[in-house]
């Protein structure tokens, strides 16, 4: 092999072990897991619902169940990643003798535009949220 060949290879196998590196630096677990409660005003927890993180790039849903809602935590990269979520939920039962739903939150918390509501999630601390909410003038 010439010299010129040995060069070339060598330039070459640089070259992509550079691209390799910086493709993959920083690529580590970012998502934080955590968890809060959902409750209304007056202290009782929200019975089921579906709550919304919403950031101009991410969004994440997530379920609540007897107001407690979870971020991630059961498997690798699932949570959020450290930021600031605009918040906004959604939830509704069945009425009785209907075919109508019940909303289970006033109107302002379907947009997180209107909601009002706004979290940190934080990297390298326990998230633990509470959100209060009023209940809808149906309820």
């Amino acid at each position: 092999m010439s010299q010129k060949m040995i060069r070339w290879f060598n330039f070459c196998s640089l070259f992509c072990l550079f691209f390799i590196l910086l493709a993959t630096m920083g690529c580590g677990n970012r998502h934080v897991s955590g968890s809060g409660i959902v409750k209304y005003s007056s202290g009782e927890p929200v019975p089921s619902g579906v709550i919304f993180f919403s950031t101009s790039q991410f969004n994440y849903t997530g379920t609540i169940k007897d107001g407690v809602f979870e971020l991630g935590g059961l498997k690798e990269k699932d949570g959020l990643p450290p930021g600031t979520y605009n918040i906004h939920l959604i939830g509704s039962e069945p009425s009785e003798g209907t075919d109508r739903d019940i909303p289970l939150f006033a109107d302002k918390y379907n947009n997180p535009e209107t909601s009002g509501i706004v979290i940190e999630v934080k990297s390298g601390e326990k998230n633990r949220f509470e959100i209060v909410v009023e209940k809808p003038d149906s309820l």
